[in-house]
């Protein structure tokens, strides 16, 4: 979600738009306007500023557990064994 959407959906809610009006005005579904107001104080405290800075930072925090995640899947890509040599065996009982 851009910065200048979220000034819209502050917008629309300082007009009293309901969620569902609002995404249709950005084009976006209506659940997605809920989190994003939910997640970022609520109908009568939403600042879209604020919501775009916080939103950048916990892009960011996924963006190290991202690579920590590839990390690991390369280890494991590189070892000797793979994920189907041990079925390979024979069913276990």
């Amino acid at each position: 979600m851009t910065q200048q959407e979220r000034q819209r959906i502050a917008a629309g809610l300082a007009d009293g738009l309901s969620y569902a009006e609002i995404g249709r005005r950005l084009e976006r579904p209506t659940s997605t306007i809920s989190r994003e107001v939910s997640r970022n104080g609520g109908p009568g405290r939403y600042r879209p500023q604020q919501a775009h800075l916080a939103t950048v930072r916990r892009a960011r925090r996924g963006t190290v557990a991202g690579g920590v995640r590839l990390l690991a899947a390369r280890t494991w890509s590189s070892s000797s064994a793979s994920p189907g040599s041990a079925s390979a065996s024979g069913p276990r009982c």
